[in-house]
């Protein structure tokens, strides 16, 4: 080449504007941000796809002017990465970019509709997107290859996808917990057999936390808030990440914490549960104790507010139905005083008037002296049926054993059959979790009844005792005691109180004391004999044949009819009280 030409090729070259590109650099997880950090800041992966895409602008004599690192975003889209949107912002904006690079298709697009709408956003404002590790050339045939490798990334995306799905699926269905440690466990990894385990163990500095929360909320004592306190001021906090340090935990995050059956020693993917292989922290009973608890708090209108009472949440109103709540106010020559106004008022559909706090507490310790009452002599009868009906009934037979061992079989296997079931994407989850947790329900049922034969019972007797010790002086108990007990007796007795112009018209009783109180229902009928109407509204629920069996004059009778049909659940020991009728109305 002769050096006249050779200096027209350097002329013209000079001559050309240079091309201005930008880098978008992204690796999908924060581990491979964190890959030989101490070499590089951005990790060891960001690092190589920059030093290619440096040599990719060298070799097509394009000058780099910026670059955009996306940090361990694995957002199968675009529209779901930050510095991807600013970066499209930007170009749309200052027009000064020519190219923008990247190290390979399927580093920036998990999918061929992001790839292609990217290309056509790109083209309008006159920008080429470039590959570093793939040169498919120009024309129609390289956008061909362009499109089929789009196709084949999204391909691989979605069969890796669902490859992970049976690899956790199949770890969870061995007990493995996925994903990060919940706060008192740590991740670990284990040497077995030469090769790393990835492994669950007990967080030492807050494992011991956990069963702390859990028993002193079930003591009913504490509200969310309060125990969260008390955990602080303990010394509880949240473990420390690569985004936050460690703080104290949430009141929703410990709500969430108090719901989580991960501490009983399951572990749930896509709905179902598995039972782990990690440690326990807490007790099915304790478990059952704290929902019981956090199921009242949401539901029965106890809620904490700074002005408390012991009769707020059992008291209702007798026209509307609503919940009464307490309201604060300023008199106008000082002083405060609060009273008992209905919700429905605020609503526009009630009309009960203001009642205050003074006379609500005078109307519901009058209300005990006469709606709750059990003479003496009815109290030894009960006692004596109860005593005998666990005596009667206090060791289970070898065949009902046997039976429950097979039952056992059975339900284990099918528990089997339904988790490989689950395993596979093809079955509907919500079927199978519901088949599953009926098994297990009724295996613990079967469990609880083979373990506890014998001290079931004397729970149950236990808690009829303790009943008819309530009842035996109630309104002394409840004059006689503070705000504490107070609580405690109203909450044991009511489930609600409805109020009507200051005084209490009626009531709804809580276990078992509606049981108690329909028994001498029933038994008063055997007595006095039926009415048309009483009859016709216990043979709507109960057959003939069994209703004239259990009327008739015995005392687990008369408690065997009054628990038909209310979804009762506890043993039935007990019967004809003779009780005082309990009131539904003054």
């Amino acid at each position: 080449m002769s050096e006249a030409s050779l200096n027209t090729r350097v002329r013209d070259a000079a001559a050309m504007p240079v091309k201005r590109a930008i880098l978008y650099l992204r690796v999908s997880s924060k581990r491979q941000m964190d890959t030989d950090a101490d070499l590089d800041p951005d990790g060891n992966s960001i690092d190589t796809q920059r030093k290619v895409c440096h040599e990719k602008a060298r070799q097509a004599g394009m000058v780099i002017i910026d670059e955009y690192v996306e940090p361990g975003n694995s957002a199968q889209t675009i529209a779901k990465r930050p510095v991807f949107r600013e970066m499209m912002q930007r170009i749309n904006e200052q027009r000064d970019v020519d190219c923008v690079i990247i190290y390979m298709r399927s580093r920036a697009f998990r999918n061929y509709v992001d790839a292609g709408n990217t290309k056509l956003a790109l083209q309008k404002l006159g920008v080429k997107l470039v590959s570093a590790k793939e040169d498919f050339g120009e024309g129609i045939m390289a956008e061909a290859m362009e499109a089929v490798t789009d196709v084949f990334n999204w391909l691989q995306v979605r069969m890796s996808g669902e490859d992970i799905k049976i690899k956790m699926a199949n770890k969870a269905r061995n007990g493995g917990t996925i994903g990060r440690a919940k706060v008192g466990y740590l991740n670990q990894k284990k040497l077995i057999d030469g090769r790393k385990v990835n492994t669950i163990a007990l967080d030492p500095d807050r494992a011991h936390y956990i069963p702390m929360a859990f028993e002193l909320f079930a003591t009913g004592q504490e509200t969310v808030t309060s125990l969260r306190d008390k955990l602080i001021s303990a010394g509880f906090r949240m473990p420390a990440t690569a985004k936050k340090p460690s703080a104290p935990i949430s009141i929703e995050r410990l709500r969430l914490l108090l719901r989580d059956r991960y501490y009983l020693g399951y572990v749930t993917y896509e709905t179902i549960e598995y039972k782990g292989r990690h440690e326990p922290l807490i007790s099915e009973e304790l478990f059952d104790r704290v929902q019981r608890i956090l199921d009242s708090h949401s539901g029965s209108g106890a809620r904490h507010r700074s002005h408390n009472h012991y009769l707020k949440g059992v008291l209702w109103c007798g026209r509307c139905k609503y919940r009464l709540i307490v309201q604060r106010a300023v008199g106008r020559q000082g002083g405060e005083y609060y009273y008992f106004f209905c919700r429905g008022r605020q609503e526009g559909v009630c009309d009960l008037p203001f009642m205050p706090v003074e006379v609500m507490e005078d109307a519901v310790a009058g209300y005990y002296g006469h709606a709750v009452t059990l003479p003496a002599e009815y109290l030894a009868q009960v006692r004596a049926g109860v005593d005998e009906a666990v005596s009667d009934h206090h060791e289970l037979s070898d065949a009902l054993r046997e039976q429950y061992a097979k039952r056992l079989d059975a339900l284990d296997r099918k528990e089997s059959y339904f988790l490989d079931l689950a395993a596979d994407e093809g079955w509907p989850k919500d079927k199978l979790r519901a088949k599953i947790t009926g098994i297990r329900v009724e295996r613990k049922d079967i469990e609880e009844t083979l373990a506890q034969a014998e001290q079931h019972l004397d729970r149950g007797r236990a808690v009829f005792h303790d009943a008819l010790a309530l009842l035996e002086a109630p309104q002394a108990a409840y004059e006689h005691g503070d705000e504490a007990v107070r609580s405690i007796l109203n909450k044991a007795f009511f489930t609600r109180l409805y109020v009507d112009g200051g005084k209490i018209v009626g009531h709804e009783l809580n276990e078992p004391f509606d049981v108690l109180a329909q028994a001498y229902h029933v038994s008063t009928i055997n007595r006095t004999g039926t009415t048309v109407a009483e009859r016709q509204t216990y043979e709507s629920a109960v057959p003939t044949a069994e209703y004239d069996a259990l009327t008739r004059d015995s005392v687990t009778g008369s408690l065997a009819l009054s628990s038909w049909g209310q979804g009762w659940s506890k043993p039935v020991m007990v019967g004809d009280t003779r009780i005082e009728p309990v009131t539904s109305s003054v």
